[in-house]
């Protein structure tokens, strides 16, 4: 009777086993595979977009307890096209904060403030620019952080299974078109005015915060004289000036501000806080995200400036956002 029972017993482990998956001709543990998958859905269309707009990665994973680095992973090109990319973490069962800054490959713009840093708390990046100025177009920059990622051993849950975690990333980077625009149909060329976004987004912190400032002036990329239409005519001729601007992450509490200077006497015809005047468009149609959520997500602003005869700003036309018109807020003395 005992013999019997105890044949009764290993039947049963051995079926609960078979059922697991992990029982083996060798009578392995269960497998421990562990993976990342990064989705890009922070934007306007709530849509994962990272296939189609992330084109490099770095993963740096950290012990949770002693905020070290374990292990770091760079992958770009094509591989992260695939609908199905994941990361594998090839470690063991634990508590871990992940990191990914993407992007980061794509050009030069940006680079870490301590390349041999293998503490979470020092792995900021910072922007690349000559002596506190940036003139470049610059490439996309990503961040994400997930912090208190547990991996299970799958011995403890008899199981052979991927266990898959998922870390969500931000865009940092914007285009900022400025366009100024004579309707008496003055001619406009590229050395009439200079263009300048100042702001303390030089450096983000591991956790995307901007603590750290690290002032910057940005200066356009790219200007060129536009064809428009003027009052006087329906005939388009070059009375408008558009200059492209590409910035750092814009925030709430961020207080960069545009500006705009007449080379004929260096008048300063605008200056107006930007973030408060690009959160306009914002509305109420967007009133359930935030005011840095909203910023996070829209990475592309058209502001528009009517200017009168004298080629200063009419203020009384408002200012333009993304094709919308609306007064400007303003708090500079002028």
């Amino acid at each position: 009777m005992k013999i019997r029972h105890l044949g009764n017993i290993c039947i049963s482990f051995l079926a609960t086993l078979a059922l697991t998956g992990c029982i083996t001709e060798d009578f392995d543990e269960c497998p421990n595979e562990y993976e990342l998958k990064i989705i890009f859905d922070r934007n306007m269309l709530n849509a994962d977009a990272f296939a189609s707009q992330v084109k490099s990665v770095d993963v740096k994973v950290f012990d949770s307890d002693t905020g070290r680095e374990v292990y770091s992973f760079s992958d770009k090109g094509t591989a992260l096209e695939a609908a199905d990319y994941k990361v594998a973490l090839p470690i063991p069962p634990g508590s871990y904060d992940i990191l990914c800054w993407a992007g980061m490959a794509e050009g030069n713009s940006f680079g870490y403030a301590d390349p041999s840093a293998d503490i979470l708390e020092h792995h900021n990046v910072i922007l690349n620019t000559e002596e506190g100025i940036s003139r470049q177009r610059l490439n996309n920059l990503y961040h994400g952080l997930s912090k208190g990622v547990t991996f299970i051993d799958n011995n403890t849950l008899g199981s052979k299974q991927t266990q898959t975690a998922t870390l969500y990333l931000t865009k940092n980077t914007n285009r900022i078109y400025v366009m100024l625009h004579n309707l008496d149909g003055t001619l406009l060329q590229e050395s009439d005015f200079t263009f300048s976004i100042s702001s303390n987004n030089a450096e983000m912190g591991y956790d995307n915060t901007l603590d750290k400032g690290g002032k910057v002036e940005y200066k356009p990329w790219h200007v060129s004289p536009l064809l428009a239409e003027t009052d006087i005519s329906t005939i388009p001729v070059q009375s408008a000036l558009g200059a492209e601007l590409s910035v750092g992450r814009l925030t709430a509490k961020t207080e960069s501000r545009l500006e705009v200077h007449r080379v004929s006497d260096g008048e300063k015809i605008i200056s107006i806080p930007l973030e408060r005047n690009l959160l306009l468009y914002k509305g109420e149609f967007y009133s359930y995200m935030s005011d840095t959520d909203y910023l996070d997500r829209q990475d592309n602003y058209e502001i528009t400036f009517i200017l009168d005869k004298n080629n200063n700003w009419d203020k009384a036309s408002m200012i333009h956002l993304n094709g919308w018109s609306t007064p400007p807020v303003q708090y500079q003395e002028w």
